[in-house]
């Protein structure tokens, strides 16, 4: 297996795997939302897939999420934290729900806000490029 890498993402977080891959993958890692945390996830020139591993929540619009506390660690650095008021305990939409084996994925043009449950979320995140010339999501669905 020549020019194989392995690497714990339990322990390491994110790696880049456009070092070793010529195809579009350019982040993958292991993410943790801390309960009742957000982080919003936006497709600005880049594509996301995300799988829920452990914990739930919900993934919402952005113009119905309810800001709260961001989490430390968020991948990818296009990603916005969100910030709450100590009154706003639930969302005012009930959002997609998000539990484990849950996939998410957002096309080119689409965001969304992930806000981890009491138990909080862990989720794998992917980050895909996206070749020249592609036009954005225009499937009418609200992203999530």
């Amino acid at each position: 297996m020549p020019g194989t890498v392995i690497t714990d993402l339990r322990r390491r977080g994110a790696v880049d795997p456009g070092r070793l891959l010529a195809g579009p993958l350019r982040g993958v890692g292991l993410q943790r939302l801390e309960p009742g945390h957000s982080t919003e996830v936006a497709a600005d020139g880049v594509e996301h897939a995300l799988y829920v591993t452990a914990g739930s929540g919900l993934a919402e619009p952005p113009e119905h999420a309810v800001r709260r506390d961001p989490a430390p660690d968020a991948l990818p650095d296009d990603a916005e934290p969100r910030d709450a008021s100590p009154d706003d305990a639930e969302p005012r939409d009930g959002g997609i729900p998000l539990v484990e084996g849950t996939a998410v994925v957002l096309p080119l043009g689409t965001r969304t806000v992930l806000t981890a449950g009491t138990a909080g979320m862990e989720y794998f995140h992917a980050v895909l490029t996206v070749p020249a010339g592609c036009p954005a999501s225009s499937s009418g669905d609200e992203p999530a």
